[in-house]
């Protein structure tokens, strides 16, 4: 009866698991269509050539590029570019398959803690039915979270997915007691991204070691462990204590468990990038209340480790993997992101599962649940998960342009500087320019000194200006258009064809020495025109250095030896 039992509960939890990837695939199928965006994905893909170069295996495991130590995932990405290529579609194809792929092991992990975790022989296959359903809730709730969404549809997260697959393959091996299968997966995770930096701890939570071999091998996933966090901390760029203060750093590592928490809770205006305070403050009334609150919870969650042993170690599991990113060491930009969110989410789902399927109150009551009880909370459970997937489709399409993502972040927070930026740089890149120069002039409100937005403010506007130096030089309107093209080539002395229109409309009203820097400048920037070599000459000879015309005029000659005008300007010129 109980092999009946225990068939049953692992046949059924094999299929949630499956249909739990099919549901992931079509909650994030639209970013199969959606370009690479202007967030790291141009460097990791589009100008990333070594990922194309025979010496990538070797460049993968020594290099800091991108701020990270993530080897397997720069060794995964050359392989998809090498077999079908890395296109956007690829890329985002391999994110939502081994996002499903970990939805489905969240399932078959859930299903091992819960059966490991069961009443006793009497109540066996009940227990073992109820598990399965546990598991098969605990990974939608996890999968099809809105939170979910930008380390899966964010081309350049991938290394957060594949890290959790190795960490949850650890995690199977290890309550399997295959303890040297279980610390070589967790190297995996490890070199694919070191996020789970806590493995080693919740394995021995999990499951104590009870040999020399699982203690070695608990050993040596620590020791790779601190070994990937020492990798990870060479390679990223970390926030000085002048810039960012103790009292400022433990403001965030307070209150970050909390904000993540609401948001699981409550995952509306989630933003790509939420950075890091301008001028960082300490606030003391949130630190102690968010340090209060992680000691209260976590000495219940001690009291009641006997009873609620599966959410005892939910929680302590969640901080220990959210350790890392609680902002107590800031790098970056920010402050808190919903990626960071990927790995600890995964305990929080299982405790959720636990508590809806368990009906909650009885749970903690110590009782069982009331005839009744349990359906209205399945009832109540596939409410939440079709609503949690219906605002991750909304969620994701967000995130299907560089313009559309910065738009809503800037939506969601007005004074984001970095995301107004990003936004800037997006309508450039599309041809808005107006609206860019729009959204570089408030970035500049908000951060004056911020050179690269005056920069790209300042070029779009020459470009601007030139267009409109243009109009007026075709209408013959040549002062108007001189002092447009002054203007253009002022904000960027790199603009090549206002040099040149500037110094031809000089020359044609007879300023030949204001013309020339200009002609000179165009013709030193390559200018393509013949007519910029024949108007430098013009003005050369008029202002009495005939010698330097002649120079000119040759070395036009040897670039355009079919254009007659440069010809005849020589020729004339040497018969003198």
């Amino acid at each position: 009866m109980a092999r009946g039992n225990s068939s049953w509960g692992f046949s059924w939890v094999s299929c949630f698991s499956w249909f739990t990837m099919l549901v992931t695939l079509l909650a994030f199928v639209p970013a199969l269509g959606f370009p690479f965006l202007n967030w790291d994905d141009q460097d990791v893909f589009v100008r990333n050539d070594v990922l194309r170069a025979r010496a990538v295996l070797p460049w993968a495991f020594t290099t800091r590029y991108m701020e990270h130590y993530q080897p397997l995932a720069w060794l995964t990405w050359a392989a998809v570019l090498r077999t079908v290529g890395l296109t956007p579609a690829t890329a985002h194809g391999l994110n939502i398959l081994v996002h499903a792929l970990c939805g489905a092991l969240v399932c078959l992990v859930t299903w091992r803690v819960a059966t490991n975790h069961g009443p006793g022989t009497e109540d066996h296959g009940r227990h073992r039915r109820s598990a399965a359903l546990v598991a098969s809730l605990s990974g939608l709730l996890w999968a099809v979270h809105p939170l979910r969404v930008e380390p899966v549809v964010w081309a350049s997260a991938m290394p957060y997915a594949l890290a959790l697959v190795f960490g949850l393959l650890a995690t199977l091996m290890w309550l399997e007691a295959r303890a040297w299968s279980a610390a070589i997966l967790v190297l995996l995770s490890l070199l694919s991204r070191p996020l789970a930096l806590a493995s080693p701890v919740i394995l021995w939570m999990l499951r104590r070691p009870a040999t020399t071999r699982e203690r070695s091998a608990l050993l040596f996933a620590a020791v790779c462990a601190a070994v990937s966090t020492m990798a990870e901390s060479s390679a990223r760029l970390t926030a000085s204590f002048a810039e960012f203060g103790l009292g400022a750093r433990l403001t965030l590592a307070a209150t970050a468990p909390w904000r993540y928490l609401w948001r699981s809770l409550w995952p509306v205006d989630l933003t790509p990038l939420d950075p890091l305070a301008l001028t960082p403050r300490s606030d003391l009334l949130a630190i102690l209340l968010g340090l209060g609150g992680i000691a209260l919870v976590s000495a219940a969650a001690w009291r009641g480790r006997r009873k609620l042993r599966v959410l005892a170690g939910a929680w302590a599991a969640y901080l220990l993997l959210l350790a890392p990113a609680m902002g107590v060491v800031p790098s970056g930009l920010q402050a808190t992101a919903d990626r960071y969110t990927y790995l600890p989410a995964v305990p929080l789902s299982i405790a959720v599962a636990f508590l809806i399927e368990k009906g909650a109150v009885p749970l903690f009551a110590g009782g069982t649940p009331q005839k009744g009880v349990r359906p209205l909370f399945r009832v109540l459970a596939v409410a939440i998960v079709v609503t949690l997937a219906a605002l991750t489709w909304r969620q994701t399409q967000y995130w299907r342009d560089s313009t559309t993502l910065w738009a809503h972040a800037v939506a969601v927070d007005p004074q984001n500087d970095v995301a107004l930026y990003n936004l800037g740089a997006a309508l450039g890149d599309a041809g808005r320019r107006d609206e860019a120069i729009a959204r570089y002039e408030e970035v500049l409100a908000i951060v004056p000194g911020h050179r690269a937005a005056r920069l790209n403010r300042d070029l779009l506007e020459a470009a601007r200006l030139e267009e409109e130096g243009n109009g007026l030089a075709s209408r013959r309107d040549l002062d108007a258009a001189i002092a447009r093209y002054a203007e253009a080539v002022k904000l960027d002395a790199r603009r090549t064809h206002a040099h040149a229109a500037l110094g031809m409309a000089l020359t044609e009203l007879g300023r030949h020495a204001e013309a020339l820097p200009h002609l000179q400048a165009a013709l030193d920037q390559g200018a393509a025109d013949p007519a910029v070599p024949n108007a430098l000459a013009y003005a050369l000879a008029q202002s009495g250095d005939e010698a330097a015309a002649v120079a000119v005029l040759r070395a036009a000659r040897q670039r355009y030896p079919e254009d007659m005008d440069i010809a005849r300007n020589l020729a004339r010129l040497e018969k003198r």
